[in-house]
Formats: C-alpha cells, sequence, structure tokens
C-alpha cells in the first residue's frame, strides 16, 4: 500500500505559496543586507525633539572627529565612519605577548546610520561636535514652514 500526502493543497493556494517562496529566495541577499549581521557594530543613538531643534547624539568612544562623516539628502542624516582597533599588547619589541584572549567584546569596523527626519531642517546652522566620545549633532528647525499662506489660484480659460 502506497501512501501519499495526508491533503493536498488546493491549486490557487499552491501557487500563492510558491509565488511568495519566490520573492523570498530573489529578495533574500538584500533582506540579509538589513540586518546587522553577528559582531557588527552600530554606535547607539538618542534623538530628541526640543522647541526650535533637534538633538541627536551618537555614542562614539575611541573615534576621531576625522573618522567620522556626517550628510543629509532629502530629509535624511547619514552617519558614518570607522572605529579603528587598537593596537594589542605585544605588538612592540619589548612588550610581553598575550598566550591567548580570554574576552573580547569591544566591536571595530565600519557604521553607518541613518536618521530620517520628519522636521524640515534649517539647513545652513547645523553643527556638530564631538567631545568626551559623544557626537552630538543640533538640527535646528526651519521657521518658515509650519506657518499657514494663502495660495493664490489663477483663473485660466473659464470662458466667462
Amino acid at each position: 500500500m502506497t501512501t501519499g500526502p495526508l491533503s493536498t493543497l488546493p491549486g490557487e493556494f499552491s501557487e500563492q505559496l510558491r509565488e511568495k517562496l519566490r520573492w523570498l529566495l530573489m529578495h533574500f541577499d538584500e533582506m540579509r543586507s538589513l540586518a546587522p549581521s553577528p559582531g557588527a557594530w552600530l554606535p547607539p543613538i538618542d534623538l530628541c525633539e526640543m522647541d526650535d531643534a533637534i538633538l541627536v547624539k551618537v555614542e562614539l568612544p575611541g573615534i576621531p572627529a576625522e573618522d567620522v562623516r556626517l550628510t543629509m539628502l532629502d530629509g535624511v542624516l547619514k552617519i558614518e565612519g570607522r572605529k579603528e582597533r587598537s593596537p594589542v599588547a605585544g605588538q612592540g619589541p619589548n612588550e610581553e605577548k598575550p598566550v591567548c584572549f580570554i574576552c573580547l567584546e569591544r566591536s571595530y569596523g565600519t557604521f553607518a546610520r541613518t536618521v530620517p527626519l520628519k522636521w524640515p531642517i534649517d539647513l545652513r546652522h547645523v553643527s556638530a561636535r564631538l567631545a568626551n566620545g559623544i557626537l552630538q549633532i543640533r538640527l535646528p528647525k526651519a521657521r518658515e514652514c509650519g506657518r499657514e499662506i494663502i495660495i493664490p489660484i489663477t483663473n485660466e480659460g473659464s470662458g466667462q
């Protein structure tokens, strides 16, 4: 006696399932790139709204300002940089080399964070400073937005 599947899937449902699986397989690499890989480093960010500005604080311990790049395009703040690995003890000529590492938890490498902003920003007055491992970015809100204006409508070709 031969056994078949316990129940067969209806044709329409089976085709929908195949189509979803094809889509997942085609977009697998794209989805994988969105998720941080194990060991990837993303600096933590605080985002605060104030009356006149948006304040972004980013923890960047041990990273000099010249290794960080800030850009804004189409209302998206992008923070990019690189954290270099410190020299390991024992790399100097008279230093003792470690036998083995017991624990290595600090992360290194490149990072990129994007912060979409829903507020109009006065780009001429944006400022950033890095002190004690904290990057603070001040994004002043644009003043001309948020006021009600009357937009005149011209009447063309009404025939009257």
